[in-house]
């Protein structure tokens, strides 16, 4: 398919889905999934009774399904034939959007799901990095562009195809946890990848399947059961005992049974009454198959006719509705223009507001977005937190995050300067502590060094006296510059990790409970070809984010790096990225530029500007990560990062700060 015919499918599609009259019916729906709770508590004291009634696997289909695209300046294109997702010359970054709603005749609590994108058009490269996040459910998804999609959520699943690919699946089972609508982003951080999906026409593209655990059937209740019969006593004689019974039926069937007995024979006797291991009493509920999806005089409503015996008696067997032809959606492609029925439920875990509106959640991490910071005037002696003030005031946009750097010289932190920042009510911030211990070496601190254990005592009582709110915490940020391979020299990379790991678990071990940890790398690609880089990683129960320090310089001698080489910067070697090294290995750890920066170059006055201008849209590459921490400075080694030497440099920062993406409100528990 050529570049030319392929846009134009984007755009045209190859037909169109009508919707007809199912919208009322779908409304109808949205109604019967939020009936199970109102007010704050929105799953309501009946929530587990209303998902009774869902069975088996489902395909739903998307309620929308469309994309972005930065170089596309109008709004989604409706039921696009091909779904974009990648980077191409005449389309920028590409986001495929897709839309879904589940309710309780189709999905149960204990279940599985997953994302499944039959692929048109497959990557021409060796390996296609796919992530999928959740997003806000839009009220319609024509209303999306690049500039104004809404922010990341929670990343769910990462996969890799290659050219051979004829379908992505991603797993998002976390995401769905109460009947309503979901939004999710496809994305790649893969700057130079490109693939298409299968439109939604015709019912073959995307589906989110839903496979819901079904406990087997209970007996219908019975009148009481005799004790299982046994082999027939001799017939008696009339002569001997003229009162004897009757024969039974099955001795002699023109003998009419006692109307007050019971059957001879138990219900097991019918296997269409009671189901076992391997059988139910309905075909419609039997786990690992695809159930009628609705019952015949109701489609996409309610599930199929339950039993209604009462006590004491056996209920009729229900029976099962014809099924629906293969392919034929659960809620076929909404209506753009028609009323969306009741609010969206939010993705797992979350209130229902917190993915219209971005705020903290548990370890600071967003529930969408990303928080942004400064480490302000670095390597001056001007006074920090003043600094940081001028920087928001400079910038147009308050700074959450302010990041200080402390040496191991027996000062205690948080500083009541420090505290004072977090404290402004009109600007929530938080800390990014930065610690370098330096009483003694890393293999020796790891082993018990009596000094740095006083230090950490004190420290700890000192922030369990003062500071109670979370604050970000890392230990000899950048470590790999420190790092002596020779054995013995206590300053290995293992030395490192397991120092990083004493600390953290001796400050944990006195009740110092709001750290959330960083493990902060230099990001120089130098290092990740180091045998002993693995090494430094202190482990998953003492990491909370993973942190980058990055920068932007000429790395070609034409002044220009991107964003994307700050996050994502690889080699001629095997490194595949930090982010694609995060999301494969440590999948479900945040991640953050601790500090990031460009430099100021007279050769090249636009360098700056252009980074900032593409970093706004260079986020959409990047849903796992959660913040970005300035490193302004007027002397970083002999250069200069400040941000306010080019008034066009200066814009194009505040243009930065502005993007949705950063749209965030900081809370702690409680606030």
């Amino acid at each position: 398919m050529s570049d030319t015919d392929t846009r134009q499918s984007l755009w045209t599609g190859r037909g169109i889905v009508t919707v007809l009259a199912v919208m009322p019916l779908v409304l109808v729906g949205f109604v019967i999934g939020y009936g199970v709770g109102s007010g704050e508590n929105r799953l309501g004291d009946t929530f587990d009774e209303a998902w009774q009634s869902g069975s088996g696997t489902v395909d739903h289909a998307p309620l929308e399904a469309s994309f972005t695209a930065t170089e596309v300046a109008g709004p989604a294109p409706e039921s696009p034939a091909v779904l974009p997702v990648g980077f191409s010359k005449d389309l920028g970054i590409a986001v495929t959007h897709l839309q879904f709603t589940v309710d309780e005749s189709t999905v149960r609590p204990d279940h599985t799901a997953e994302l499944r994108l039959p692929v048109s058009v497959p990557p021409d490269s060796e390996g296609m990095t796919i992530e999928v996040a959740s997003v806000y459910p839009v009220g319609c998804l024509c209303e999306l562009t690049a500039a104004a999609a809404p922010p990341y959520g929670k990343v769910w699943d990462v996969v890799e195809i290659d050219a051979s690919a004829t379908e992505v699946v991603l797993d998002v089972t976390g995401a769905i946890n109460a009947p309503g609508r979901y939004g999710f982003a496809v994305t790649t951080p893969d700057r130079r990848s490109y693939l298409e999906l299968e439109g939604s026409e015709y019912g073959a593209g995307p589906n989110l399947r839903t496979v819901s655990k079904v406990p087997p059937l209970t007996p219908p209740p019975t009148a009481p059961v005799p004790n299982p019969p046994t082999a027939p006593e001799p017939m008696p004689d009339p002569a001997v005992d003229p009162n004897a019974p009757s024969p039974t039926p099955s001795q002699d069937p023109s003998v009419s049974p006692d109307p007050s007995g019971t059957p001879d024979t138990t219900p097991s006797a019918d296997p269409t009454l009671i189901p076992d291991a391997t059988h139910s009493a309905d075909p419609t509920l039997i786990p690992g198959t695809t159930p009628p999806l609705v019952p015949n005089d109701a489609p996409g409503l309610t599930p199929a006719t339950e039993p209604s015996g009462t006590p004491g008696t056996t209920s009729p067997v229900p029976t099962a509705p014809a099924p629906m032809p293969p392919g034929d959606p659960v809620f076929p492609v909404s209506n753009p223009t028609a009323p969306l029925g009741p609010p969206q439920w939010p993705e797992s875990g979350q209130a229902e507001e917190q993915l219209a509106t971005c705020t903290t959640g548990d370890k600071l991490i967003p529930t969408c977005g990303a928080l942004v910071g400064v480490a302000p005037a670095a390597h001056t002696s001007r006074k920090k937190e003043r600094e940081l003030l001028k920087f928001e005031s400079r910038v147009d946009h308050p700074q959450q995050i302010y990041h200080a750097y402390e040496r191991g010289d027996g000062r205690l932190f948080p500083t009541k300067e420090q505290i004072a920042l977090t404290e402004d009510p009109l600007h929530p911030r938080t800390l990014l502590i930065n610690w370098k211990p330096q009483m003694a070496e890393w293999g020796e601190i790891a082993e018990g060094d009596r000094e740095t254990d006083a230090y950490l005592d004190r420290l700890a009582a000192h922030i369990k006296a003062n500071f109670h709110k979370p604050f970000f915490f890392t230990v000899h940020h950048e470590p790999e510059n420190d790092v002596d391979p020779r054995p013995g020299s206590d300053m290995e990379a293992k030395d490192y990790a397991a120092m990083y790991r004493y600390v953290v678990e001796r400050l944990r071990g006195h009740g110092v409970d709001n750290l959330v940890t960083v493990m902060n790398y230099m990001g120089y690609l130098k290092w990740v070809e180091k045998p002993w880089h693995e090494d430094l990683y202190p482990g998953e129960d003492v990491v909370d984010w993973i942190g980058l320090s990055g920068y932007g310089q000429s790395l070609k001698d034409d002044g220009h790096s991107d964003f994307g080489e700050i996050v994502d910067q690889t080699n001629e070697t095997a490194w595949p990225g930090f982010y694609h090294w995060v999301a494969h290995q440590h999948p479900d750890k945040p991640m953050m530029l601790a500090e990031w920066g460009v430099f100021h170059m007279n050769r090249y006055p636009d360098h700056q500007k252009t980074v900032f201008e593409e970093a706004r849209y260079q986020m959409a590459h990047y849903p796992r990560l959660k913040a970005i921490v300035y490193f302004e400075s007027p002397n970083a080694e002999g250069r200069n990062s400040e941000v306010h030497l080019e008034y066009d440099t200066l814009k194009a920062f505040r243009d930065l700060m502005r993007s949705p993406y950063f749209d965030v409100r900081l809370e702690w528990p409680g606030s």
